[in-house]
């Protein structure tokens, strides 16, 4: 039996969840490390230290926009946290090939995992924004996965040679990265201010 929820009243509050973290102002990787935890890690603290390690996350990584979603590294690391090793006696390959399977989900679904691809990308729901909507969709996609994977245990074996197929995916080192969010309003006001003076 999976200890991960995975019904629709779940699914419809943690979009609840995301969509107000996010109205906040919480960039993605801060929304999403915010808004899983209690479901993933209930039993340990979400503390300050590692609010602010997720926290540079944002924006393709560091806030360069041109890297990996905050949707799918917050996935990548909070799997770490529930399946990683801790000593160098551990299994290293194990949570490794969990994290490549839910990067293959998170393929499926968007086709790319760069940040200025997905933004570009047309709006899917009306009520929400691009990024916002990519939150929703990544937090949804690994509970669900999660909560197959327990819930029908795979062979290690099998699971190790899992890979991440990438050969559809937009090379990111060509994708002309968009501005972050925040140096667009600084040139609208700066453009604002010129105007005005």
């Amino acid at each position: 039996m999976s200890t991960y929820a995975n019904d629709e009243i779940t699914m419809k509050k943690i979009r609840e969840e995301i969509i107000a973290l996010h109205n906040k102002g919480y960039h993605c990787s801060e929304t999403l490390v915010r808004g899983l935890w209690s479901y993933l890690l209930p039993q340990k603290a979400l503390t300050p230290t590692i609010l602010r390690m997720t926290a540079t996350l944002h924006g393709g990584m560091a806030e360069s926009m041109s890297s990996h979603c905050g949707g799918l590294t917050i996935g990548l690391l909070l799997i770490g946290a529930l399946y990683g090793r801790t000593e160098v006696r551990g299994d290293a390959r194990y949570d490794a090939a969990i994290a490549r399977g839910f990067w293959q989900r998170f393929l499926n679904e968007f086709g790319t995992s760069n940040c200025t691809s997905l933004k570009d990308q047309p709006a899917i729901d009306p009520d929400i924004s691009r990024c916002t909507y990519i939150m929703v969709r990544s937090a949804q996609l690994l509970l669900q996965y999660l909560h197959e994977f327990e819930a029908t245990p795979i062979d290690k074996e099998v699971l190790y040679y899992w890979r991440v197929d990438r050969t559809k995916e937009p090379c990111h080192e060509q994708i002309i990265p968009l501005k972050p969010a925040e140096e667009v309003k600084a040139e609208l006001k700066k453009k604002e201010h010129a105007q005005l003076s």
